[in-house]
């Protein structure tokens, strides 16, 4: 009797043992759902392609990218060959007239600034979350306002609304 409760005693402690080994996803605070596997990602260099360039917005995209992956996962940022990979591209960058006032005499008197741009993403270790999509963000402001003014606060804005997406389809899987 004392012999089979401790065979039944190690069989139950190498069951839970292998349960929680088993587990292949790793659970954060913030959301993400990362392989256990991956200790690193890796942002490559965006491309601008979009008809208007703004001249600092992938720079600036790619570091802020890089830093809320750095703050909200326990992955390593390295230069090539991540074990999750991001290829961005900006595709769109465009200023469009959204409210228009004035009768005979229409004038705008909202613009919306949109940033548009293409990504895929690689996962080495889960490859069924691995995607290519488009992702477009828009922030809008008063046609009273210089636009050269008001670019930047726009652009960040953007830039973070744009990267949260994209955290969440890559990393956030719910």
């Amino acid at each position: 009797m004392i012999l089979m409760r401790k065979v039944l005693k190690y069989f139950s402690l190498i069951i839970i043992a292998v349960i929680f080994t088993a587990c292949t996803v790793s659970y954060s605070f913030t959301g993400a759902s990362i392989p256990i596997e991956a200790k690193t990602f890796t942002v490559r260099k965006i491309e601008n392609v979009a008809p208007t360039i703004n001249p600092t917005l992938a720079n600036d995209m790619q570091m802020a990218l890089i830093d809320r992956m750095l703050t909200q996962t326990r992955l390593n940022s390295v230069d090539f060959n991540g074990d999750l990979i991001y290829d961005i591209t900006i595709t769109g960058y465009d200023v469009q007239p959204i409210a228009i006032s004035g009768g005979d005499q229409s004038v705008a008197a909202q613009n919306r600034l949109t940033v548009r741009v293409k990504v895929k993403f690689d996962n080495r270790y889960d490859s069924k979350t691995s995607f290519e999509k488009s992702f477009s963000e828009y922030a809008d402001y008063s046609s009273d306002s210089n636009f050269s003014d008001v670019e930047n606060g726009l652009v960040q804005s953007i830039i973070e609304r744009l990267n949260e997406d994209i955290f969440n389809a890559s990393v956030v899987n719910w």
